[in-house]
């Protein structure tokens, strides 16, 4: 069976069967995949199909999916996505409630521009920093102040990339096109040479699941997975575990997951990436699909574990007005 005609068969029984909330109305203040993928959205869903089947193998759960995977392959398409989406880099910081904005702070911004042009050297401090766009993955680099000539020129081309890339469109993840573009420099969170090592929180209807713990990401590429409560798995979960080992529990990690669920509990999934520096807690950026949902998890434990912990309420059958009370709460700001 082509994957077409896999998709096409599923796509007749969810409408049939009325599953996924398809034939029922998007709440105020989201939107969903159906629509806004218009004629794209059985073409994507097809790409995506196909990219699940190259790396897992078999044929993804279209019907009644239970692992983590197939159900990430599914919200791309039928869940809710606040209009303000948190994908944006620059307004991850808004999702968290304001009682804990004092202790888990914002990476400090020095400049942005929604034009390809970098700021003058007069106007930032000698030092190194990141250069970001703030609406894709991959569009990061460390730059240091004062630029030269040279070196300003060969950027330019990067950054005028960066603000014209469409954000994969390839695997639909059609929520990156809702973010106003901007480029920006970001003060420098590494403590010494190396990456600065982050922690990515996987929260399923308000709770943690598990978390990882990344180091050398440049190099090496160093993953450990861990229970809630810091806790090693012994498992792999996006990279081959080679010779990573165990690290102990962050310092903060109480205030790390505090913030990790005040934040999961606006999503029936997110994931909240943080790292830490002198002692401090800082929010990265919040993933609704990591890895673009092209990933196999590398222990099928954990893809069963997070599908189980993850029940969304857009999936299956649902009733009318099956989003009231979880897409009902008040955000953190002002849409």
């Amino acid at each position: 069976m082509r994957a077409e005609q896999y998709a096409k068969l599923a796509l007749e029984r969810i409408a049939d069967e009325r599953l996924h909330g398809i034939h029922e109305p998007v709440p105020d203040r989201y939107l969903r995949g159906v629509e806004r993928l218009g004629e794209e959205f059985a073409p994507g869903l097809v790409r995506s199909v196909e990219i699940y089947r190259k790396n897992h193998g078999d044929w993804p759960d279209l019907i009644d999916p239970q692992t983590f995977t197939s159900k990430q392959l599914l919200f791309k398409f039928f869940g809710l996505i606040p209009r303000v989406t948190p994908s944006d880099k620059l307004r991850a910081h808004d999702w968290l409630p304001q009682h804990l904005r004092a202790q888990v702070h914002r990476p400090r911004i020095l400049w942005r521009g929604d034009t390809p042009d970098l700021p003058g050297n007069d106007e930032i401090a000698p030092g190194t920093y990141w250069l970001k766009c703030n609406h894709g993955s991959g569009t990061n680099l460390p730059v240091t102040f004062p630029l030269d000539d040279d070196h300003r020129t060969d950027l330019i081309p990067l950054t005028r990339r960066w603000l014209r890339r469409v954000h994969s469109k390839r695997l639909s993840l059609w929520w990156y096109e809702l973010i106003e573009r901007a480029i920006y420099l970001e003060e420098d969170l590494r403590e010494g040479a190396g990456d600065a090592a982050d922690w990515k929180f996987y929260v399923c209807n308000g709770r943690i699941v598990v978390y990882q713990h990344d180091a050398d990401r440049s190099g090496t590429h160093l993953q450990t997975v861990y229970s809630r409560t810091g806790t090693w798995l012994d498992k792999q979960l996006y990279v081959r575990k080679g010779g990573a080992r165990p690290v102990a529990p962050p310092a903060r990690l109480d205030l790390m997951v505090e913030a990790a669920e005040a934040i999961g509990r606006f999503f029936d999934f997110i994931r909240v990436d943080m790292f830490i520096r002198g002692g401090e807690v800082y929010l990265g950026e919040i993933g609704l699909v990591p890895n673009g949902c092209t990933k196999r998890i590398r222990d099928p434990e954990l893809d069963w574990m997070l599908g189980g912990a993850w029940q969304a309420p857009w999936l299956g059958r649902v009733s009318p007005g099956f989003a009231d009370g979880h897409y009902r709460r008040e955000w953190p700001f002002a849409a």
